[in-house]
């Protein structure tokens, strides 16, 4: 068996990445394809992947970091990182075959040896780690061990692979800002792991987010706004005294190279027995519309109502109730004062 060192390989590999390009300082997940383009059959041994580690400009890994790769198909290849970015993929079987383009294939190695049968590629997954911090352009040095005469003969070649790095073009797209969420507060005023959509009376809450540290978030909801204090790594903020549904929205500005990139952000949640200081209930365009109370309504002030009145549960009215439709109830109406007829006279129900 001889080997012979050349700089065009017999497999060909191409490179994509997240993000496209690859930004500095950023996460990155970096995908290496292995496939046979050529018109004959390959074997291969081995593939091995040095990626630059350090923090110049020409380095990909950030120094003492380590990346996480996986391989497909996993039942016919492995890899691990046997150093510091150097990457062994191995065929399970020993011998991989890649078929070439449109011709069958069969393999019968010298040495005797199984084989898997490669007919889609390899794909190589870089992930879990994070491109150091200075732009420039990476070699990822690729080094197959293969034959095109059944094993009799082996091949080393290498290939240089140019991965470049930029620096991050900013904009706030999902993965860097957003899940805005409505989580319930413990006795110590930290926000639940799980998210809520409706709220028991007068139960305290934390408004939670994912933004940059260094963005300026401004939150509006019920009236109110609010701007929590920048350079933090988890946002939130603790709202208290909701009475109702309540609507939230949050404008999220960082800026960048003099300008100013802004996003919005919008969640809401149900309060159980919601406090309602003032409620008018009409038709459209001037028609009468209808009131049904499933639920314990309790209004504040006044409760306006140019409708019919169905209730199921309880209506509880602390200054004026104006109707000029039918009221029907099968549960309690409490009101502080008396309910009087058109003449002021006090109105009594029915005697039993």
């Amino acid at each position: 068996m001889s080997t012979h060192l050349g700089g065009t390989s017999r497999l060909t590999y191409s490179l994509a990445t997240v993000p496209a390009p690859l930004a500095t300082d950023r996460p990155a997940h970096v995908d290496v394809v292995v496939s046979n383009s050529g018109t004959e059959a390959v074997l291969c041994k081995q593939i091995l992947l040095v990626l630059p580690t350090g923090d110049l400009a020409q380095d990909l890994v950030p120094a003492g970091h380590r990346v996480v790769p996986t391989v497909e198909p996993a039942g016919q290849w492995t890899v691990d990182e046997i150093e510091s970015g150097v990457l062994l993929t191995l065929p399970q079987d020993d011998l991989a075959a890649f078929t070439a383009g449109g011709t069958p294939l069969t393999v019968r190695p010298v040495s005797g040896e199984s084989v898997s049968l490669t007919t889609h590629g390899l794909l190589l997954r870089l992930k879990d780690f994070k491109a150091n911090a200075l732009a420039g352009t990476a070699l990822l040095r690729i080094r197959e061990t293969v034959s095109v005469d059944n094993g009799q003969t082996w091949e080393t070649h290498q290939v240089t692979l140019p991965l470049a790095k930029y620096p991050p073009a900013e904009a706030l797209t999902a993965d860097v800002v957003g899940d805005l969420v409505v989580r319930e507060a413990d006795a110590d005023g930290n926000p639940g792991s799980t998210p809520v959509t409706l709220l028991a009376p007068g139960r305290k809450a934390v408004l939670t987010w994912t933004a940059p540290s260094d963005a300026v978030c401004d939150v509006y909801y019920d009236g109110r706004h609010s701007a929590p204090p920048r350079d933090q790594d988890k946002w939130q903020l603790p709202v208290t005294g909701l009475t109702r549904d309540t609507h939230f929205q949050v404008r999220v500005a960082l800026e960048r190279s003099g300008e100013t990139i802004t996003h919005h952000l919008s969640t809401a949640v149900a309060v159980a027995e919601p406090v309602l200081p003032q409620l008018t209930v009409g038709g459209l365009h001037g028609q009468a519309g209808t009131l049904t109370v499933h639920d314990a309504v309790v209004a504040k002030k006044n409760l306006s109502v140019e409708a019919d009145v169905t209730m199921t549960g309880n209506l509880t009215v602390g200054r004026d109730m104006n109707v000029t439709g039918a009221v029907e109830a099968t549960g309690d109406i409490t009101t502080d004062a008396q309910f009087l007829d058109p003449k002021g006279t006090p109105l009594r129900g029915k005697l039993a």
